[in-house]
């Protein structure tokens, strides 16, 4: 009996053998063909799965990479001047054109943004944690993210094909999620929705909100605001500490 659970489960993930599998014998129609997903995942490009990689990495830390790359610069500025807050200066325009383009890339322009459903955004292998990919979706919010917290400001999306993890982000900080999560969110629970959002995917997938729409109201999310702010407030910083010390 042991040899024959061992045959029946090498049939199971070889998909083929001697003998027929316990579906078959139970005429079940096969619901994940491991050979398919093998092939599947043979004919995908490693050149564009690491060359994304690579790419990431890069942008995970594009904040020290310009940090580090002003400081190069005001070496070399140093040179023809006595000035000693170039060095904290060009540290600070570094850090802020690194916080610029990681937050362009992260958050790409949404008005081009295609219509899709949360299986097919699944089922892209080249899907990133970081480099957010713009998409309309409709379907129904079924509740919060942080199930149980009746102050959270999260969304739980669900369409026909599946369901995803919704973020929210109030241009008012904590304070701003806070407030929306105990003020709108219960309302909105329910309503059939028009979304706009940056589809991400890491060990699970989520969506960083732009718009929202439903019969009764419209939400706005406002995630690129605060690296914006930090862009930009480094910037005026580094002139600040050129110019005027």
């Amino acid at each position: 009996m042991a040899y024959g659970l061992r045959c029946a489960n090498a049939n199971n993930v070889v998909g083929r053998g001697s003998s027929p599998t316990y579906a078959e014998q139970m005429d079940l129609e096969t619901e994940f063909d491991m050979a398919t997903v093998v092939r599947e995942g043979n004919q995908l490009s490693k050149k564009k799965l690491y060359g994304n990689f690579a790419v990431d990495i890069v942008l995970f830390n594009a904040q020290f990479i310009g940090s580090i790359t002003g400081l190069m610069i005001a070496s070399i500025v140093l040179s023809w001047t006595a000035q000693v807050t170039v060095l904290p200066s060009f540290m600070l325009f570094g850090f802020a054109v690194g916080t610029l383009i990681k937050t362009l890339v992260m958050y790409p322009d949404f008005k081009q943004s295609s219509r899709s459903d949360i299986f097919t955004l699944m089922c892209d292998p080249y899907a990133s944690p970081l480099r957010g990919r713009p998409v309309k979706l409709q379907g129904e919010l079924i509740g919060r993210g942080d199930p149980g917290y009746k102050f959270g400001s999260d969304l739980k999306l669900q369409d026909p094909s599946g369901m995803i993890y919704t973020r929210y982000a109030s241009r008012f900080g904590p304070i701003g999620n806070f407030l929306f999560g105990s003020s709108k969110v219960q309302n909105l629970i329910g309503s059939q929705v028009n979304v706009v959002g940056w589809f991400r995917r890491g060990i699970a997938p989520w969506l960083d909100l732009i718009h929202l729409e439903s019969n009764s109201a419209t939400v706005n999310s406002y995630h690129r605001f605060w690296s914006l702010t930090v862009a930009v407030g480094a910037i005026i910083l580094g002139f600040g500490l050129f110019f005027v010390l």
